[in-house]
């Protein structure tokens, strides 16, 4: 058989260097001196008679102290036998008692059930290890709730059932005997699904404190910079944390090798067929890492053609999925329906697939001990998603690993100097908890008539089911949110969702965004079926209207999208693919007072961190059919049984960034996108946050400060999180901005791929150097100016007729304002006009009356006036 190595040399592919991670031989301490129980005792005789790792030691030393512990140590190092020690010893001493064992994925999950009570029968057949997730029926869930001393639950499945079910007296008595609740893969927790997390954390503290109930928390994390203020933030409590230095479990060797393809254009041709030689010549079985839903659905169904010659007919039978249960080599991805990811986890815990190829939803510690052969595409942006990746393989004996560099700036970076690879940064806690959406959606979930604390109340404290208090630690702001709800306290921005949540936010708002998620159907005739969930970002770059959608390896052409009821209508297609068509991102930074969270002046360059709006905008798409490539504009034809009426499909969403502005942007030769792609890709390189919850952008001020002049160009780095994640902020700080400029620096030199010209590097350069040159000045950059004076019980400030501003209990439409009027319906000042997306369509003469604080306007684009309220006059603001 052909080795890799030989594959690679005479298919063009060059080894650029190889580097190993040593094994480690295990070191073992004695645990007869820790004060366990019989019980302990007898089960670790049976399955440690070696002794315990020193992580492991230490661990459940802390736990019987009654401290809160996190373990934060390398796959596979055995953190799960603290929590079983853990369990058995509460057990021994208090048999009544209960314990929750919280995992990130239900397939995580899954596997754990069958460890927890291979661990714990045989020591005590009686107890009862139960397991509730979104596969397990509803009429179900309560007698496994009943039955169970160990309960093995998702947050997601917390959040949408067990907190919607407080009513249910028998879920009062399970919480009120919960005396050990237990978290794995807490790195996990970052970004939304952390920040919604810490408040699910919160929420289950509060509940349990009306029963007093209050449990010890053990956790298991991969290595990460600061766990204690992660920890903090997650659960609002103090942990111990035992790292890596403690660790002296067994680790196998692996063998890293950085190869580059023969070209980076034809990267996804020459990946696949190298999956195509793996498969066919060689006996590994791997997992490939790629960081892109698409590029997982595109590989894994070239790959997938290449074993099975498809024939027309056969799209006209797939919807059984038997693909899933015949082909080799699967895609896996977060947005695949429950009963589809399940059939691929399974064959792949089995070891019937060849390999998968993944994006990060496989870097949890799901065991697959088959694997012996790692194909990372591109460089992990952190030495924690590094390791997760590569602890996937070679848990049984020595493994493979093979770094691709796919072209990126970040992975030439890296190869430039490969030993950077394992000096990688560790990732940081990306946890905010201020976003007020995150903070209404779980206030409402909490506090609101009827909702989890009025359910617990009408049960144990009756007499005091009209007040709300909590003892529990939340973020600032939370519990007056909390407050302002029961009386109806609702701001115009925060009505949208009160709407949208009805009496069920638990189940409308998921854990895992901001917003409610968008469902592929497919409907033919009698056949429907459910083809995954997407966010509002996945949807404007995988789903929009007349795009190729992949889910499993299958294509399907989207031929309607319903915004407002959250629906993607799909029909089956050949392989084509699409690629969607942005017009260039439109930034609206806002410097009105109250808006500007920090800013400063080095000299010429002014950095200002505050609220934006942001506005993405579709025109149409790309196809590709074999060698053929063509453009499709918006409107969609529907004579192709496409149907999208619009020139344009946009997104407009509220966040927050920090804005650059230098004279030397306005230089006509200066390429402000490259200036902008390079401090993104630098502050990435220092920070690694992950990719999709930032961006960048390039535009022009609209607004003339005090500090800059309206028509001044500036580039922009932003939270893609509506509401945002203040991530980017990170930049405001003196000593990260200097590393970020001075990595953009080093990036533009190096990079020959890049285009950048001599003035672009020049202006990157005297950006660096006003920033080390030049104590920092704060600056008042309030763009309001007299208007902040204004006597408010005179004037008050409006959008223009002939201008337009975003509707915020309508989704952010634009609306075209023809009127300002007081409304003796509303009782306050109202907008008459139209949605920019009924313009043009039946509903042309359909206008319209809204309340005024409905509106918001977009900085520099509406047109600003005063409304007298003593006269009715409308003065515009020049």
């Amino acid at each position: 058989m052909i080795s890799i190595d030989r594959y690679l040399n005479s298919n063009g592919w060059t080894i650029v260097d190889i580097q190993s991670i040593p094994p480690r031989k295990a070191k073992f301490y004695d645990f007869k001196d820790i004060g366990l129980t019989d019980n302990s005792i007898e089960f670790l005789k049976r399955k440690l008679p070696k002794g315990l790792y020193l992580h492991q030691k230490m661990g459940i030393e802390s736990y019987l102290k009654g401290e809160n512990i996190c373990l934060s140590t390398g796959t596979a190092s055995g953190k799960s036998l603290v929590f079983y020690l853990a369990a058995i010893e509460l057990l021994s001493r208090r048999p009544d008692a209960k314990i929750i064992s919280i995992y990130p994925m239900k397939a995580l999950g899954k596997e754990q059930e069958s460890r927890w009570r291979a661990a714990l029968n045989r020591i005590n057949p009686q107890v009862r290890v139960g397991r509730i997730d979104g596969q397990v029926p509803v009429f179900d869930r309560i007698n496994i709730l009943k039955n169970s001393q160990i309960l093995i639950m998702t947050p997601d499945i917390i959040h949408t059932w067990l907190m919607s079910t407080l009513s249910d007296k028998s879920v009062i008595k399970f919480l009120s005997k919960v005396s050990l609740i237990i978290v794995d893969e807490v790195h996990n927790y970052t970004g939304v699904f952390g920040s919604n997390s810490a408040y699910l954390f919160r929420r289950i503290q509060h509940i349990m404190s009306l029963v007093d109930s209050y449990p010890q928390y053990i956790a298991a994390s991969a290595t990460m910079v600061d766990p204690y203020s992660h920890l903090l933030n997650l659960f609002g409590l103090n942990f111990k944390v035992i790292g890596t230095e403690y660790d002296t479990s067994n680790r196998e060797e692996i063998i890293i090798k950085l190869v580059e393809p023969p070209n980076f254009k034809d990267l996804l041709k020459h990946l696949s067929n190298f999956l195509v030689f793996i498969a066919r010549n060689t006996s590994h079985k791997f997992i490939a890492f790629v960081d892109s839903r698409k590029q997982t659905e595109y590989i894994s169904s070239i790959v997938s053609r290449s074993f099975q010659k498809e024939r027309i007919e056969e799209e006209d039978v797939f919807l059984d999925y038997g693909h899933l249960r015949k082909l080799n080599i699967l895609p896996y991805r977060a947005g695949y329906e429950e009963s589809d990811r399940t059939l691929i986890q399974d064959r792949l815990s089995k070891g019937e697939l060849t390999g998968v190829v993944s994006t990060s939803a496989l870097e949890l510690g799901i065991d697959i001990p088959f694997l012996s052969l790692g194909i990372l595409v591109g460089v992990p942006h952190s030495s924690t998603s590094f390791y997760q990746r590569i602890g996937r393989i070679g848990r049984r004996s020595s493994g493979e690993v093979i770094v691709i560099n796919r072209g990126d700036i970040y992975s030439k970076n890296i190869f430039r100097n490969p030993k950077q690879l394992l000096k990688m940064p560790f990732s940081e806690s990306a946890l905010y908890l201020e976003n007020h959406r995150i903070q209404y959606i779980h206030a409402l979930c909490l506090a609101r008539h009827g909702g989890e604390h009025d359910q617990v109340c009408s049960i144990v404290k009756p007499e005091s089911s009209s007040k709300f208090e909590s003892p529990i630690n939340w973020p600032p702001g939370f519990l007056e949110i909390c407050k302002n709800e029961r009386v109806g306290i609702i701001p115009p921005e925060l009505q949208n969702i009160k709407a949208q949540a009805g009496d069920d936010p638990n189940h409308v708002f998921p854990l895992r965004d901001v917003d409610v998620q968008f469902q592929v159907k497919y409907k033919s005739g009698p056949i429907e079926k459910n083809l995954g969930s997407l966010s509002y970002s996945q949807l404007m770059r995988e789903a929009y209207p007349g795009a190729v959608y992949y889910y499993t390896t299958k294509p399907f052409r989207v031929y309607r999208v319903r915004t407002y009821s959250r629906l993607v209508e799909v029909r089956r297609e050949k392989h084509y693919t699409t690629k969607p068509l942005f017009l260039p991102t439109l930034v609206f930074p806002n410097f009105t007072q109250g808006n500007v969270h920090k800013s400063l002046k080095y000299g010429e360059l002014i950095v200002v961190e505050c609220n934006l709006q942001i506005r993405e905008t579709l025109i149409g798409y790309k196809e590709r059919r074999g060698p053929n490539e063509f453009t499709i504009h918006y409107p969609l034809d529907p004579t192709m049984g496409l149907y999208f009426d619009k020139s344009r499909f946009t997104r407009n969403y509220f966040t927050t960034g920090v804005v650059f502005t230098h004279p030397s942007f306005n230089n006509s030769k200066v390429k402000n996108d490259i200036i902008a792609k390079l401090i993104y890709e630098a502050f990435l390189i220092v920070i690694p946050f992950e990719r999709r919850d930032i961006n960048y952008a390039t535009d022009k001020h609209r607004v003339k400060t005090k500090e800059v002049n309206e028509g001044e160009r500036f580039i922009c780095i932003y939270d893609q999180t509506y509401g945002s994640l203040r991530l980017s902020s990170r930049l405001m700080e003196d000593k990260i901005l200097k590393k970020v400029l001075s990595k953009a620096i080093e990036l533009s030199e190096n990079d020959e791929n890049l285009n950048i010209n001599v003035e672009s590097i020049e202006a990157l350069q005297d950006m660096f150097n006003n920033l080390t040159n030049n104590t920092p000045t704060e600056l008042l950059i309030d763009s309001e100016g007299i208007l902040g004076k204004l006597d408010e019980n005179h004037f008050v400030r409006v959008i223009m007729p002939g201008s337009k501003g975003l509707n915020v209990k309508k989704n952010n439409e634009e609306f075209f304002v023809e009127g300002v009027f007081f409304s003796p319906v509303f009782n306050k000042l109202a907008y008459r006009g139209r949605h920019l997306s009924e313009l043009g369509s039946e509903f042309n003469d359909a206008i319209i009356s809204v309340p005024f604080d409905y509106i918001k306007e977009i900085p520099g684009e509406s047109k600003i006036g005063l409304y007298d309220l003593h006269t009715g006059e409308l003065k515009e603001i020049k």
